[in-house]
């Protein structure tokens, strides 16, 4: 049993990870793809706006913006959200808009967004994208009310 527990901690060791569980999309400030680190599952923010479509990105276009790595489809995009960020990265850091309005923050999907009035928000399916639609200016005003508060509860 030692020997196994000694064999568990080499590799755990060698291989970056701990015992400690590593922090989920959810529990970040910005939801993150737990593989590879990098915000919103690897899609670029900036094609939601430019090409109306999920597009992932690509790792010769990353940025590092708020701690965390974005990657983006193309250098032009990259140099788009390089300058004004706060444009084109989602609200409440890529957390399931309805559920932010709710009061809690929850895993999203990228396959699955929105764009209103000029900000991106991400859902964690389609039900919730379609319930959110339902009464869109009272979610957006209670996720904004939510937010701050949440936020501070999450992780970098």
């Amino acid at each position: 049993m030692r020997l196994l527990l000694i064999l568990l901690a080499l590799v755990f060791s060698a291989t970056g990870m701990s015992s400690t569980a590593e922090a989920t999309a959810q529990s970040r400030r910005i939801v993150t793809d737990s593989r590879s680190g990098y915000a919103i599952y690897g899609y670029d923010p900036v094609a939601y706006f430019t090409e109306h479509s999920a597009v992932l990105g690509l790792r010769e276009h990353e940025y590092v913006w708020n701690g965390v790595s974005w990657i983006f489809s193309s250098r032009a995009n990259k140099a788009v959200f390089m300058q004004n960020p706060d444009v084109y990265a989602p609200q409440y850091g890529g957390h399931g808009a309805l559920a932010m309005a709710r009061g809690y923050a929850s895993d999203s999907n990228p396959n699955v967004w929105a764009i209103y009035r000029n900000r991106l928000f991400l859902f964690y399916s389609y039900t919730a994208r379609a319930a959110w639609a339902e009464a869109v200016d009272l979610h957006v005003e209670r996720a904004d009310g939510e937010w701050p508060a949440i936020e501070g509860t999450l992780s970098r």
